[in-house]
């Protein structure tokens, strides 16, 4: 994937273990990670059985820390959960896409 066309910046969260507490909670695990941040198409959210208005997709580099039941903040405040990962191989270079669905 062109870097170039990763215009856009996310912070991902994750829920795990809280050090040094036997609790649970969702920590950032990345900041300012580039990516491409898409709508899908409307078949692609009736497959997910989304509004179309709710279903994304977002684009990154294989090398990006998001994994499915990540939250995903954009730089204008948005909020995706991340329901599935899977790498796209490419002629020149692979990249992830990550079905995201817009928090309303």
């Amino acid at each position: 994937m062109r870097t170039n066309t990763l215009k856009d910046r996310v912070t991902v969260a994750r829920t795990g273990a809280i050090a040094d507490s036997h609790k649970t909670g969702r920590t950032t695990v990345a900041t300012g990670v580039p990516c491409l941040i898409l709508a899908s198409s409307a078949t692609a959210a009736a497959q997910r059985g989304l509004e179309l208005s709710q279903a994304y997709d977002l684009f990154c580099d294989t090398a990006t820390t998001i994994q499915a039941g990540d939250k995903v903040t954009d730089q204008n405040g948005r909020v995706f959960d991340i329901s599935g990962v899977r790498t796209q191989p490419g002629i020149r270079t692979s990249h992830l896409q990550c079905l995201a669905n817009l928090k309303v």
